[in-house]
């Protein structure tokens, strides 16, 4: 039975994430970081952007047809991408990533300068299609400054990682200071942030532990502090040896850019949950659908999701089971002067799927029209 975690979106994001923290990261390490590491390993610095950059692209793409998918008709892929906000916004990112692929290569001899703009745009379209997105002002530009200073430190670790072996000794250590350098104000801004972002979300601290939410920021916050960890073993211990030309310490920094790809891919699982709902919120996010009639039983969610109103249902009998059929359904959804309908059949056996594209943001009255009856919902949609 589906539910509101979307097990496809999640993936989505994760390799978003992972794909923006390895191009941007590389990025930012091959001009101000470790340019002397860089240089020596071109084609793995190469191959790190050019493999976060598919990554990145790969995400967004399949992600739109994923959305139009789901509204039932891949011919909208136009229109969602021109006509809706959240449209826009991956369009905009479609073109920051090709913008910073082309800085990347050295093309311009004004990319230092012109690549941290575009790099923060790139950010922004992360935020603003994720939950500081809805809940916009101060909540939106910790967010941005959460992805900036993550992507800065986590994404040279993991570039440090690829261009580590093989490089002179007075290059690893110039990256390694560097990183180093930029580790202690990102891990406290990260942990400022972090906790500012969790308590703006989760509200009460019970939330924590009693929400799917909180267990899953639990998930990630348990792999941050890993990182930090033997970040903090790194700097402590693995930087005076160096210096002293003791150890090579290649294992520890690579055992902390496999912690960030855990992080990364804890990130996109936590930025597809649903935070719980504020204290006093008229209307639900997700609406839980329990009907039963005779021996049949109607069961589902209605919930919004990135401005898409999707109604998932099981028609099943009195033992749980799938019936082999179903009737033909109704949904309509209106707010003011919009109006939505779609007509569900099922598409297996006894299961239906319903999107609707929202235009508005804020509370729609839902209709859901069955043969014995037409059930009424209120739904808090945010795009």
């Amino acid at each position: 039975m589906p539910h509101e975690h979307d097990n496809t979106q999640s993936a989505l994001r994760a390799a978003l994430y992972i794909g923006v923290f390895l191009l941007v990261g590389a990025g930012v390490f091959a001009r101000y970081v470790g340019p002397q590491a860089a240089r020596a390993q071109r084609w793995r610095v190469w191959y790190l952007l050019s493999g976060g950059f598919l990554l990145a692209l790969g995400a967004t793409v399949y992600g739109v047809y994923h959305v139009v998918w789901m509204l039932g008709d891949t011919a909208l892929v136009g229109r969602y991408l021109l006509e809706t906000h959240q449209g826009n916004l991956l369009l905009a990112r479609l073109l920051l990533l090709v913008g910073l692929l082309g800085l990347s290569m050295g093309w311009f001899r004004l990319d230092r300068w012109v690549y941290p703009p575009l790099a923060l745009g790139l950010l922004l379209t992360l935020s603003l299609t994720a939950h500081a997105g809805a809940a916009g002002g101060l909540e939106l530009l910790a967010d941005l400054l959460h992805l900036g200073a993550g992507v800065v430190w986590a994404g040279g670790v993991l570039a440090l990682a690829v261009v580590w072996p093989g490089t002179r000794y007075e290059a690893v250590l110039q990256a390694i200071r560097g990183l180093s350098a930029l580790g202690l104000a990102s891990v406290a801004g990260l942990t400022l942030l972090g906790l500012y972002l969790s308590w703006a979300r989760l509200g009460e601290f019970s939330n924590l532990w009693s929400t799917a939410y909180g267990q899953r920021l639990l998930l990630k916050l348990g792999l941050v502090a890993l990182v930090v960890g033997v970040a903090a073993a790194n700097r402590l211990w693995l930087l005076p040896r160096l210096r002293a030309k003791q150890v090579r310490g290649l294992q520890t920094v690579s055992l902390e850019a496999a912690l960030i790809v855990g992080v990364l891919l804890a990130s996109g699982l936590l930025a597809t949950t649903e935070p719980p709902p504020p204290p006093g919120q008229a209307a639900p996010r997700i609406v839980n659908i329990s009907e039963t009639f005779g021996n049949r039983r109607y069961v589902g969610q209605l919930f919004s999701q990135a401005g898409l109103i999707h109604l998932y249902l099981d028609l099943r009998d009195a033992e749980g089971n799938l019936l082999e059929g179903g009737p033909a359904l109704r949904v309509r959804a209106e707010r003011g002067s919009e109006l939505l309908e779609d007509i569900p059949v099922p598409f297996y056996k006894s299961q239906y799927h319903s999107a609707l594209l929202a235009r508005q943001a804020g509370e729609w009255r839902v209709e859901l029209e069955l043969p014995e009856k037409t059930l009424e919902f209120t739904l808090e949609v945010q795009r």
